[in-house]
């Protein structure tokens, strides 16, 4: 019989989920209260049920119809997109900027649903070169380490598709001269974090940071600069375990995440870390609703003045460079679906590493959504191939 705890924060979030459910179809859920259906609640709900395991009390008929709300979101060149002019649309790689993000969340989603894409991604196509690949890496500007590193994530998703969907056996070994030798010339030795030598401050470089290790712990590349990282990361947390002024999903996800796997690689202020994963503990259960249904986007004992919005980035048609669009300051909008998923993630990946909380729990780390792929359960060499 799995504590009290574990069963508490699994209600709290399964709750969330149900509540935001739309109709009998299975797949069609709003983001938020109030809201219609929503590609985001559609997939973020798959990936909180997989975290519970919840996923196989499904049948493969209606796993098969939750699918189809991200297939029949594919274009004919292979990328997702939400907007029908682009069903026919064929894009550049340079024209992908927008796309990228958007084209990773379906993915992730079809692989937790043990499903695939019904059409070859040929707009990947210029990158299945070392030498183009390692350019494309190398042509971001990372200073805004946080927005280049989430296209960079984005682009190793759909090269992992293309190699377990539709057999591009090229696809480590190009990945290996051109990602790697690319990312490699981009870590910064003072920080251990990517793009701080070009400007990010080290948050930035953190929340860049995290969306590039989970390629190297996916492929098994060794990460380099480990003690520089745990210090530049523990710099990172805020006096109330925080990592980002009034709690914010993302960067409190990303900071848990970041300091459990360099844990699994290093032993280097082991104590310290602990310390910081009590306090980051402390800290995602002041997220967690008094109603008992979700998680909150901001602590429950802070107030307006506490916070500071969020960036989220953004890639307008045509643009060479993110724009940042702030939304998560608004009193009125209290929950998302992304805490569902990140707080209890982040909260399973510092119990698993404590292992003292009463947090710890069956919970399932599902590698081929990289968010949930860890030191401990990655290496996607072909291994966690789905159908």
């Amino acid at each position: 019989m799995q504590n009290s705890c574990y069963q508490r924060i699994k209600k709290v979030s399964l709750d969330f989920v149900e509540s935001m459910k739309i109709g009998h179809t299975p797949g069609v859920y709003s983001k938020e209260p109030n809201e219609g259906e929503s590609f985001y609640g559609s997939y973020h709900a798959a990936h909180v049920l997989d975290l519970f395991g919840e996923l196989s009390r499904y049948s493969e008929k209606d796993l098969d119809r939750w699918a189809s709300q991200f297939t029949r979101r594919q274009t004919e060149q292979g990328y997702f997109s939400k907007h029908e002019s682009d069903k026919k649309r064929i894009r550049s790689i340079e024209e992908m900027e927008p796309a990228w993000h958007y084209t990773r969340g379906n993915i992730w989603a079809l692989r937790v649903l043990g499903r695939k894409a019904e059409k070859e991604l040929s707009f990947l196509e210029p990158l299945l070169n070392a030498e183009k690949l390692y350019d494309w890496v190398k042509h971001y500007n990372w200073e805004n380490s946080w927005s280049a590193g989430n296209q960079v994530l984005a682009a190793a998703t759909a090269l992992f598709a293309h190699r377990d969907w539709f057999g591009g056996s090229e696809v480590n070994d190009l990945m290996e001269k051109g990602m790697y030798k690319a990312l490699e010339e981009l870590q910064d030795p003072e920080t251990g974090f990517w793009g701080t030598q070009f400007g990010a401050d080290l948050p930035n470089g953190l929340f860049g940071t995290i969306h590039v290790v989970p390629i190297y712990f996916a492929l098994g590349w060794p990460l380099k600069h480990l003690e520089r990282c745990v210090d530049s990361t523990l710099a990172c947390q805020l006096p109330d375990g925080s990592f980002w002024p009034g709690g914010s999903d993302c960067p409190d996800f990303d900071g848990a995440y970041q300091l459990v796997n360099l844990m699994a690689l290093t032993d280097y202020r082991r104590e310290d870390v602990e310390v910081a994963c009590r306090k980051y503990l402390a800290h995602a259960l002041q997220h967690e609703s008094e109603d008992g249904v979700g998680w909150l986007l901001h602590r429950k004992d802070s107030e307006l003045a506490d916070w500071v919005p969020r960036p989220h980035w953004i890639w307008k048609e045509g643009d060479k460079m993110a724009s940042a669009e702030l939304r998560d300051e608004d009193p009125n909008r209290e929950k998302i679906m992304l805490g569902s998923w990140f707080y209890p993630l982040s909260i399973a990946l510092v119990s698993e590493f404590l292992g003292d909380t009463g947090y710890e729990g069956n919970y399932q780390y599902n590698a081929n959504s990289l968010h949930v792929c860890n030191v401990f359960n990655g290496a996607l060499n072909n291994e966690n191939k789905d159908t």
